[in-house]
């Protein structure tokens, strides 16, 4: 019976009016969020393919001597990702760039193409359109799937043949789930369509694994909201007002509660701007520098002439490491206050389940503020893996004082680091690590599981509030 419930109900949603424009609309934008997306992502791939080269030029021309390679700042920008195709995570407002070099790092910046008055539009991905108008269209077809059928007569006429309510129940639940999965897969294979036939964008065997993921937790979102519809509209008497509740209900849930995060986040944790980080900064610095000037490194380690036998290089390397140290560690402690803050906001916003579905697909996908935390460790672990090739390669240069340091003056002068050259090929290069699918789902499942959690309370509601329904 549930079989002939299903077919009935898809039968008559599909001919209905409401589901003519639900396509219409989706498959619309899906395709104009295609398009968008791929000239946007091949002018990425431009700027990228340029940035880097240059970057990579800087570090072949300074191979000559091995202290240059030392001391240089390398520009590393955050690579674009076919995958911001599904969600875009608010990356254009998050750095892309970063400066380091084998001793110390820079605060992450903004830089490229970015207008930051675009900041404040919505990118058209995926999870746009399906936690925004599909979730309002599950709220469409679900209102008035009890209630409509009381007001009709129908559901009595029904439940008089005998026909389990819980059958019923399943029954339209199905149908509702399967109706409003034809426009979101019809948009989604047209957008893929538009983007695949695009030579700027591969997307991988690992990609594609992640797309279908992110496919799967789409139903599970807009079964939340199937079932939250047919709560209220086995509470409702009738479907004018079992509408006007969910109307009020999605507009908390899917606008209001995602877009208080950042004043939740701002209200309970602090993050100095980057005039008060580089005050302390230059306040750290000058601690150190007296330090120096004191005696606590050795009376010559602040002197800085020709004659190395009138200093003490070693610790004045010792000073210069100690202050790297410390600057990388306020700008590491700054940055993790930044990450901190978002989760503030984002622990919130969890009560909202349009909130909780774009969390998800950005740590499966691999893109917004996961991706950022990720970029800032990994960039960590180049550098310290650049700092040992650097040390390697100078305790082969007899020549040297074999004391690396952030130290122009004493690498150049001094020979503190080799003046020798090395080989660009065994340079080590920074390369963007994408988390494997397994790895990204262990990061998602506490936001899948507050989607099941969702489902299972809500079906519930729904169930027993159906189970007590009067259909008279």
């Amino acid at each position: 019976m549930i079989a002939l419930i299903i077919r009935k109900e898809v039968l008559e949603n599909i001919l209905s009016l409401r589901f003519a424009l639900s396509l219409l609309l989706v498959v619309a934008t899906f395709a104009v969020g295609g398009f968008a997306f791929v000239s946007k992502y091949q002018q990425q791939v431009q700027d990228y393919s340029v940035d880097s080269n240059r970057s990579l030029t800087a570090v072949r021309d300074r191979t000559t001597r091995l202290y240059r390679l030392a001391l240089h700042k390398q520009e590393v920008y955050r690579a674009p990702k076919p995958l911001t195709l599904c969600v875009e995570g608010f990356e254009k407002s998050m750095p892309n760039y970063y400066r380091l070099n084998a001793f110390s790092r820079e605060l992450p910046e903004i830089r490229g193409r970015t207008n930051a008055l675009m900041f404040g539009f919505f990118d058209v991905d995926w999870v746009f359109i399906v936690s925004l108008f599909l979730s309002f269209g599950a709220l469409v077809f679900a209102h008035d799937s009890l209630c409509g059928e009381k007001e009709a007569g129908t559901l009595a006429l029904l439940l008089a043949g005998s026909v389990p309510r819980y059958e019923i129940l399943l029954g339209k639940y199905i149908a509702i789930t399967l109706t409003l999965g034809i426009p979101m897969l019809v948009g989604i294979l047209v957008n893929l369509l538009i983007v695949t036939r695009s030579a700027a964008v591969a997307i991988h065997t690992g990609e594609w694994l992640k797309i279908l993921v992110i496919v799967l937790m789409s139903f599970l979102y807009l079964s939340v909201f199937v079932l939250l519809g047919m709560f209220v509209s086995s509470r409702a008497k009738r479907s004018v007002i079992s509408m006007v509740v969910l109307l009020f209900v999605w507009v908390g849930l899917v606008m209001v509660v995602p877009s208080s995060g950042r004043t939740i986040a701002q209200a309970f944790r602090t993050v100095p701007t980057q005039a008060e980080l580089q005050k302390q900064i230059n306040d750290a610095m000058g601690r150190l520098w007296n330090d120096c000037v004191a005696g606590k490194y050795g009376e010559k380690a602040g002197m800085a002439t020709p004659n190395v036998d009138e200093c003490d290089p070693p610790a004045r390397a010792q000073w210069r490491n100690d202050a790297s140290e410390q600057r990388n560690r306020m700008i590491d402690e700054h940055v993790n206050r930044m990450i901190a803050q978002v989760a503030t906001g984002r622990q919130f916003t969890r009560i909202s389940p349009a909130e909780i579905y774009r969390q998800a697909c950005e740590t499966i996908a691999g893109t917004g503020v996961q991706r950022f935390a990720q970029l800032c460790r990994q960039r960590a672990r180049y550098q310290n893996e650049l700092k040992e090739y650097i040390c390697s390669r100078d305790s082969e240069d007899p020549a040297s004082l074999h004391l690396p340091s952030d130290d122009n003056y004493a690498a150049g002068a001094w020979k503190t680091i080799s003046h020798a050259s090395v080989d660009f090929d065994t340079v080590p290069k920074f390369h963007e690590q994408d988390l494997a699918l397994g790895e990204s789902m262990k990061l998602a499942v506490w936001d899948i599981g507050l989607l099941v959690l969702f489902n299972l309370v809500f079906f519930a509601a729904a169930w027993i509030s159906f189970m007590r329904y009067d259909v008279r």
